[in-house]
């Protein structure tokens, strides 16, 4: 993302791809409110992310809420976080980024108001002969993507929870979640921090089931949804009937009837449709249930994430919940969608 947010040019995709949908019978005075009312939302444009936006289309949670709304996909790990603390965008649901709390502080007219996936999704993968468990990535290769991004953040927590010395594991940056797969696949590194959409992979890797990190950090929320604080007191109502629907759709993600239509809405998504990596998805959102239909964060959620990013020095100090979270729209939601 360039320094300054192209903010005409989101506006202008918002117009193309925006979804302005009618009431339903549900809470009709409520929703006939919150249809009055735009909602930006933004997200990153990865396959995960597409296919719950192609899932909510076909499933017409939207619709069924009275959510009026235009859907952006905006490229680059900061993309979402820029559009909103710029005004190009109100809300952010399904994009992990593990600097919210660090913009918020350095002054961004932003809050956490929700999660959106609340168990970590990723696993360690490895070269079989190298490696079989996370002590034994002391002196290897192992590829995380960014400095101080959520991969490298995440392991480094883990390792710190572990009471193993990261200072002896070489961490590399070989891009996104995907290329440090392929990073290890290729022989380029020994180990990778990636997606657990990569365990049904017929390529010889093996994975350390300790480091499986919806176990190994349970306190651990992997994404947090945030609005602009415009949005948070111009657009309440809004906010609500949205947060209602992505608790309807996690509600339903999470459901065996979902099956055929999680399935087809990953095909539209992407048009290398991949069998076993859909499968791996599915299997994890049945068995984990990382998703959950009540939105809300409390306390202690804001506090461990804010600990952590303390901890790895990316947070100079903790902020009170209020200045930093708003679950107002989560609560109500909830009670809306129950």
């Amino acid at each position: 993302m360039p320094p300054t947010f192209d903010r005409r040019r989101f506006l202008r995709g918002a117009g193309l791809l925006g979804l302005s949908v009618a009431t339903s019978g549900i809470a009709a005075p409520f929703i006939a409110r919150a249809a009055t009312t735009r909602i930006r939302i933004v997200s990153n444009p990865g396959l995960e992310n597409a296919t719950l936006n192609a899932l909510m289309d076909e499933q017409g949670y939207f619709r069924q809420f009275g959510v009026d709304a235009a859907i952006v996909e905006v490229p680059g790990v900061t993309g979402p976080f820029d559009a909103i603390s710029t005004g190009a965008a109100d809300l952010c649901m399904v994009s992990g980024y593990n600097m919210v709390l660090s913009r918020i502080a350095q002054g961004a007219s932003v809050k956490i108001v929700g999660a959106g996936m609340k168990k970590c999704a990723l696993t360690v993968f490895a070269r079989p002969a190298a490696i079989t468990t996370l002590t034994d990535l002391k002196g290897k290769t192992v590829a995380v993507g960014p400095r101080l991004g959520l991969l490298h953040t995440l392991m480094l927590q883990l390792m710190k929870e572990k009471g193993i010395d990261a200072s002896q594991v070489n961490f590399v940056d070989r891009g996104s979640n995907d290329q440090c797969h392929e990073a290890v696949v290729n022989g380029e590194a020994h180990a990778c921090c990636s997606s657990i959409s990569h365990l049904n992979d017929k390529d010889g890797l093996v994975v350390i089931s300790e480091a499986n990190m919806w176990q190994a950090l349970p306190r651990c929320i992997f994404q947090t949804a945030y609005a602009s604080n415009a949005a948070i007191s111009d657009k309440h109502e809004g906010m609500v009937a949205v947060m209602a629907a992505y608790g309807a759709l996690y509600e339903y993600l999470m459901s065996p009837g979902a099956h055929d239509a999680f399935f087809e809405a990953r095909r539209r998504a992407h048009k290398h449709f991949d069998a076993a990596s859909a499968q791996a998805t599915w299997d994890f959102n049945q068995m984990q249930r990382p998703y959950s239909r009540d939105l809300t964060l409390n306390g202690s959620d804001i506090g461990y994430l804010q600990d952590m990013f303390i901890g790895l020095g990316s947070l100079k100090q903790k902020q009170p919940f209020a200045a930093v979270a708003d679950m107002s729209a989560a609560s109500a939601a909830a009670k809306l969608s129950a």
